[in-house]
């Protein structure tokens, strides 16, 4: 599979290079390369999640009472997410982003939300940094490269602030950690992808959209800075074909949920990825569907991918043993918009699920290969109050978790429910959720 990748790339990539070049049947040029924008000035956006949490039934592991402790029940107010993106096309048909993150101030590990506190001394970096490339005149030929999400899982690849639940499903961290290492899920490496469109009779409308890309994650070994003496690079990629109302009339890595009842229509996708033998695994793969239906106020997506690795581990007998390990990961989300005056409400449902090896043997070799294991089920409604569209938006939500560490027991960590970063074992509690997303 990473062959293929390596050939495919290569092979478009000398084909754009011929496309810009020349027209082979007039013989003469079409394109200067990267011919400059006159009007090119760079644009700001700033986009903030501010959140008030209401934790409750969060629960610490105590080591030596070997022993769950329950935490006061406490009120959290955190900027989960904040962003300084800067964007620009400084050339005809080549363009930047890089994004600047400082997420999670005042974020209280011991409050029942996800992600590592960013302390008090708030700490920043890079989000995203890529270009892209748009190589044909019209758009089913792009090339995107930086550091960015590999185009697999609409979750993981739909900002945060387009979904209409409080918190992103939680799904895309173990696809994001399967893929890349990390729950940021950023990769550095290139993708090639396009969107095609054209009339169908019954359906009136359909468009395809293709990503297909090479990445190479270094997060297994010295220190997470390399894939260590073995090395094979990720390739991962997602068709999707779109019928009735496109959800994406020009190609780009950015997508939506809700379009305000200006879509009638449904998208089907299928997601891949495939690493070869790294110090880590011998083999990784990922695979699976999704779903988007935009029924005028209907909003409804879904997915469900299965994540294997395949490695060997040493037994105390001083047998090696050889193991597959398959989990699966998804998630499923409704809502629908009622106009109020100028404004839209949005009552949302979302449920999650993460099901991994429950006995003793399968959860060890999951813990071999650095996957997740037990089960971790989500469930959170409450009501969205677009104030602006995306750009000002209100919520108010109530999530629900449960987990099973099966065989592992009490003190283990084997998925996020019974994880913290900076704490330790946990079992994570409920929260009701007030939120602001604005994008300025």
């Amino acid at each position: 599979m990473e062959k293929i990748g390596l050939i495919l790339l290569t092979l478009f990539l000398v084909a754009g290079e011929a496309w810009s070049q020349t027209d082979t049947l007039k013989n003469r040029p079409v394109q200067q390369w990267f011919a400059k924008n006159e009007r090119f000035k760079p644009e700001f956006k700033t986009m903030v999640q501010l959140w008030g949490l209401y934790s409750m039934g969060m629960q610490v592991y105590n080591k030596d009472l070997k022993a769950y402790e329950p935490v006061d029940d406490r009120l959290n107010f955190h900027l989960r997410r904040a962003r300084f993106v800067v964007t620009g096309e400084p050339y005809q048909r080549l363009k930047y982003t890089v994004a600047f993150f400082y997420d999670q101030i005042g974020r209280d590990v011991l409050a029942s939300g996800v992600g590592t506190s960013n302390k008090a001394d708030p700490s920043a970096g890079i989000w995203d940094a890529f270009f892209h490339w748009k190589i044909s005149k019209n758009e089913s030929l792009n090339l995107v490269g930086g550091w960015f999400r590999p185009q697999m899982q609409r979750e993981s690849i739909t900002a945060a602030w387009a979904v209409n639940s409080f918190e992103k499903s939680m799904s895309q961290n173990y696809v994001r950690t399967h893929l890349v290492g990390t729950g940021p899920g950023r990769a550095t490496g290139l993708n090639l992808g396009g969107l095609m469109q054209w009339d169908m009779g019954f359906v009136k409308k359909a468009a395809l959209n293709y990503n297909l890309g090479i990445f190479n994650p270094v997060t297994a070994e010295l220190s997470g800075t390399s894939s260590g003496k073995k090395f094979s690079p990720l390739v991962a990629g997602r068709v999707s074909l779109s019928l009735g109302d496109p959800e994406l009339t020009k190609y780009g890595i950015a997508y939506d949920i809700n379009f305000f009842n200006k879509r009638r229509g449904g998208s089907l996708d299928f997601n891949f990825s495939s690493q070869g033998a790294t110090d880590l695994f011998k083999s990784s793969r990922a695979f699976g569907p999704g779903l988007l239906f935009n029924w005028g106020p209907l909003n409804l997506d879904g997915e469900w991918i299965w994540l294997v690795r395949e490695g060997k581990r040493t037994l105390e007998n001083g047998d090696v043993r050889n193991f597959t390990v398959t989990s699966r990961t998804g998630h499923f989300r409704v809502g629908a918009n009622i106009p109020a005056g100028r404004f839209v409400i949005e009552p949302t449902v979302l449920a999650m699920q993460f099901d991994g090896a429950m006995d003793a043997s399968g959860q060890a070799d999951a813990a071999a290969v650095k996957e997740s294991s037990g089960q971790e089920t989500t469930f959170d409604a409450g009501l969205n109050w677009y104030l602006d569209g995306k750009n000002l938006k209100l919520m108010v939500h109530y999530t629900w978790r449960k987990g099973d560490a099966g065989d592992a027991g009490d003190g283990s960590q084997v998925n996020m429910y019974f994880s913290q970063n900076g704490v330790g074992a946990i079992r994570r509690g409920d929260w009701l959720g007030v939120g602001l997303n604005a994008i300025f």
